[in-house]
């Protein structure tokens, strides 16, 4: 199956409107302060979370996450929140 990228982004953004497949989420610590990254079933910061990761500072270098979401149904939209901002580097993958 063929997906959709919102891009990498390091603030909180707007990932897609409308209903849409979340496939996964990918995150990179930018920083040495650990950082949230949450995405909602919705068009704003609030609402039906769908995916929560904490990134955390690793003693020998960046740490990347992934998370396989398996195509689970946003009816909304998704959007992704960072916090800190510029905390991580996040692409969400959609269909």
């Amino acid at each position: 199956m063929a997906c959709r990228s919102s891009g990498v982004d390091d603030s909180s953004f707007l990932v897609h409107k409308g209903q849409c497949k979340l496939i996964s989420v990918h995150a990179v610590l930018l920083g040495m302060a650990a950082t949230t990254v949450k995405v909602f079933d919705n068009t704003a910061g609030s609402g039906k979370e769908l995916a929560r990761i904490i990134v955390k500072p690793a003693p020998d270098g960046p740490t990347i996450t992934e998370f396989d979401m398996h195509g689970v149904l946003a009816t909304n939209g998704l959007y992704c929140t960072i916090s800190p901002d510029n905390g991580a580097a996040v692409s969400v993958e959609f269909a």
